[in-house]
Formats: C-alpha cells, sequence, structure tokens
C-alpha cells in the first residue's frame, strides 16, 4: 500500500513537535529520588551531567561520568550532614547546594539571618578547599534571598551560583521565565535550578506537559546564565515522592522502563520545528483519548501568588532602564 503523503508529513511534524533540543551553556541533571538500581538506566545517556540525591549520599550504580553534587539540608537530617563531611573530607567535591527550600514551612524553613549563621558555620569553609557553593534553594522568596546574601557578606562570605526550585502549572512558562529572570537579576550569578516541574493542581494532559517541558528546556538552554537544571522526575509514575507534583513528571513507568517524559528528557537531539497546536497521546494507557478537563485546575496557587508579588514588587524597586 503507497502511504498517504499528507499522513507521513504530518506524523513526521509531530515527532519533531516535541522533540527537546540539547543543552546549550546548560547541563542537564537528575534529582534522584528513584530506586538506585536504576541509575545506569537513566545516568548513561549522554546530555545528563551530574545529580544531586538531596541530603542522602552518592548512588554507587550511577554512571561515573555524572558529578554528585552533595547537599546540607538543614538541621533536620544533622546525621546525614555528618556523613557526607565525612565523605567530603575524604574526597571534597566541586560542588556544594545547601539549605533546601528554607522559605517553606515542612522544609529548611529558616530565618535569612539564622540561616548565614549556620550557612557559614558549615557549608562556607568548604570554599577555602575550593569547593564552588550555591545558595540555599528559594522557591519564592527574593526577600529572603537578598537578606541572606547581605548577612553572608557582612560575615566576609559568598556563594558562586544561586539555587532556586520551581514548580507550576503547564500553562505558565512565563512565570518560569520571569522567576527565572528575576533570581539571576538580584544576586547576578549562575542559576541552577535542582528542582523543576508541574504541579498536579494544574492537572495537566500528557501532551500538555509534553509541550511545557520542552518550551521550558528549550529556554533554559538559551539562558546563559543558567548552568545547570533538573526536572523533579527521577522516579517510576506509580511510586511519586509526594502528590504536590504530577506524577506525569515521571521519568519511569511502573515497570522501570523509560517513560516518554523520560525519553525527551534524555535525549540530545536538536529542535526542528515545533507546533504547539499538536496533541499526542505520550500515553501510560494508549486506548484513552488525550483529553483533560480544565474545569478544577488550578493555574496558579498559593505558592504562585506570593511568587508572582515577589517577582512584580522587585522590578517595581529597580531604576528605570536609560533609553
Amino acid at each position: 500500500m503507497v502511504p498517504n503523503l499528507a499522513a507521513v508529513l504530518g506524523a513526521l511534524t509531530l515527532a519533531l513537535s516535541f522533540a527537546v533540543p540539547s543543552a546549550g551553556t546548560s547541563q542537564r541533571g537528575l534529582a534522584w529520588a528513584a530506586n538506585n538500581n536504576l541509575a545506569p538506566k537513566l545516568g548513561s545517556p549522554s546530555i545528563v551531567k551530574w545529580y544531586h540525591h538531596w541530603q542522602n549520599g552518592p548512588v554507587s550504580q550511577m554512571p561515573s561520568k555524572n558529578e554528585y553534587v552533595p547537599m546540607f539540608w538543614g538541621e533536620k537530617y544533622r546525621s546525614l550532614w555528618n556523613e557526607r563531611v565525612a565523605e567530603m573530607n575524604k574526597k571534597a567535591p566541586k560542588n556544594l547546594m545547601s539549605l533546601n527550600e528554607p522559605d517553606v514551612v515542612g522544609q529548611a524553613n529558616m530565618d535569612p539571618n539564622a540561616a548565614a549563621d549556620l550557612y557559614m558555620k558549615e557549608v562556607y569553609p568548604w570554599s577555602k578547599k575550593g569547593v564552588k557553593l550555591c545558595t540555599p534553594a528559594i522557591v519564592w522568596n527574593l526577600k529572603w534571598m537578598q537578606t541572606f546574601l547581605s548577612a553572608i557578606k557582612k560575615q566576609g562570605g559568598h556563594a558562586d551560583m544561586t539555587c532556586m526550585h520551581w514548580y507550576g502549572s503547564w500553562k505558565d512558562l512565563a512565570g518560569l521565565q520571569k522567576y527565572v529572570e528575576a533570581v539571576h537579576s538580584l544576586t547576578n550569578m549562575p542559576v541552577w535550578i535542582p528542582e523543576l516541574g508541574v504541579t498536579t493542581a494544574s492537572n495537566p494532559s500528557e501532551s500538555q506537559l509534553k509541550t511545557f517541558m520542552t518550551e521550558a528546556l528549550t529556554w533554559l538552554d538559551a539562558q546563559p546564565y543558567v548552568e545547570r537544571y533538573a526536572w523533579f522526575g527521577c522516579w517510576e509514575s506509580n511510586n511519586p515522592p509526594d502528590n504536590f507534583a504530577t506524577s506525569m513528571n515521571a521519568f519511569l513507568n511502573p515497570q522501570g522502563q523509560l517513560s516518554e517524559i523520560g525519553s525527551l528528557y534524555a535525549s540530545s537531539t536538536k529542535m526542528k520545528k515545533r507546533s504547539l497546536h499538536s496533541h499526542h497521546l505520550l500515553g501510560r494507557n494508549e486506548t484513552q483519548t488525550d483529553t483533560q478537563t480544565d474545569d478544577d485546575a488550578v493555574h496558579c496557587d498559593t505558592t504562585c501568588e506570593i511568587r508572582n508579588k515577589e517577582i512584580e514588587e522587585y522590578f517595581a524597586q529597580l531604576p528605570p532602564t536609560p533609553a
């Protein structure tokens, strides 16, 4: 049978529409939350360069080409930090992250001045051993970051990179962009995004999430100051770490095989053409239709609202750009 030319061209356009471009100056990484035995599968693609494991140690099964970046999570995991210190005393890391979401209740949750004191005690000494230091990873509070940086400067300290996390709606690419731009403008340092993903509350369809990830990574890869990012998806879709981020972010299906999201993230294929109006079932279940009701979706939750307010206030107080 001679294939229908229109159908062939349509399929080709669809395939190209969701190709994730190779990272430019950015280094694509893994926010590790999966079974360690799956590390060779997720860590082998050449585009993956690094990973973090929050307060936990390096993953022995991870391909050696990937840099492990330890983290001082906060006082909650003091005993695990002591283990990381023992490891680092044997072999200092290249980079070190600190304080996981200090502007969020239930996470590190610290006053910025107290955080600065703790940073100077636990994290800053590693700079004298040649380790590059990342700030605490904020979720929304630009004023927190400003106060923190001022406080460590007064104590003779500094950071080398700014860490931030972003979760939001599949409809809010502009929100991600504005937040990244604001963080960079505030700190004038390279930006790391160790956690990035779409929320459950935004109720995405699979094609909507796929399109968002494609566009988000395309934009991040084009920003010369974005050094590293890690999509929050290193887990099986039936075993997410929590229900805040949608299970569709997952890189693995319930059988431990790469999902299409995982395959896209691991791909180094450059984007040639993209159609934002195409719809395609990614699918955990290829018999379902790719439709999604938006009636109950929350596209800007409380965190999003206060983050947007912070961004607006930050840019409003900047002096006008000279004509």
